[in-house]
């Protein structure tokens, strides 16, 4: 049977009104297949430069003292003494931080195991004071890595820099941070344990971790982690080499803030 004229200018009119769509469709397209290029660029870049700050382990070990400097949400402050002590081997390094109260909280020392290709890992001992540490220290449950470090704003993740482990690392541009040109790097938690996210500020001549801002699922921020100075000091072997004066942390909701102030060889 032979269409009519009327069926035949529907038939034309709905073909058109398809080619008159396709063009979008396309340009859509494109534009979906340009975004995601752009972000599978984003995390090869961001993965190099994670695994690359996973691998700047110590040049020697290294054992100083210092102080944890508190300051409370009334303005108050306290000092902690602390020592460091960093052992290195072929594969691996391990920083132990020993930090003693006073009289009325007991003394903790955390132990961090670092390597480039897994996780850190976390060993905590308690004593009451006066009381040397007891041996040997427990393991700390991956799921409680977000739990305070002698009372102070520092989380065992924090001091492990667990973050750069998480598997979706996005390099999502370079700015100015603290005058300095850096790598913007957004890190992003597949688990449920502490941050959802971390933004963190790479020196692009360096190479070195400046700051870094911790979000929860609300996108609210939640710490804010910086640097402070580097000096350059003499290792045994004779050697020149940078290390970090001072670190700062601050918690957002509480309102709180810690500094850790190395003592560095030779002051």
């Amino acid at each position: 049977m032979h269409s009519t004229p009327l069926l035949r200018r529907l038939g034309c009119t709905r073909i058109a009104g398809l080619l008159r769509g396709l063009p979008l469709i396309l340009v859509l397209g494109s534009c979906l297949r340009a975004e995601d290029a752009a972000v599978l660029r984003q995390r090869d870049e961001g993965q190099r430069l994670a695994v690359e700050l996973r691998s700047q382990k110590p040049a020697e070990n290294l054992t100083n003292s210092g102080i944890l400097r508190l300051r409370d949400a009334r303005g108050r402050r306290r000092e902690l003494p602390v020592n460091i002590v960093t052992l290195v081997d072929a594969t691996r390094w391990q920083v132990r931080y020993e930090a003693r109260p006073g009289t009325n909280a007991p003394a903790e020392s955390l132990t961090v195991a670092f390597s480039t290709h897994a996780a850190p890992t976390y060993e905590l001992a308690r004593a009451k004071p006066g009381v040397a540490m007891a041996e040997p220290p427990q393991p700390v449950d991956p799921a409680r890595t977000a739990e305070s470090f002698a009372g102070t704003d520092f989380w065992y993740c924090d001091l492990g820099l667990e973050f750069l482990h998480w598997p979706d690392q996005r390099l999502v541009k370079e700015e100015l941070s603290n005058g300095r040109l850096c790598w913007a790097l957004d890190s992003y938690n597949p688990g449920t344990n502490g941050y959802a996210s971390v933004r963190s500020w790479v020196d692009v001549e360096f190479h070195a971790l400046l700051r870094a801002e911790a979000y929860d699922r609300q996108r609210r921020k939640v710490k804010e982690f910086s640097t402070g100075s580097f000096r350059q000091v003499t290792g045994r072997d004779g050697r020149e080499m940078w290390m970090l004066k001072d670190i700062r942390i601050r918690d957002e909701f509480r309102d709180t803030r810690t500094e850790l102030l190395y003592d560095l060889p030779g002051e």
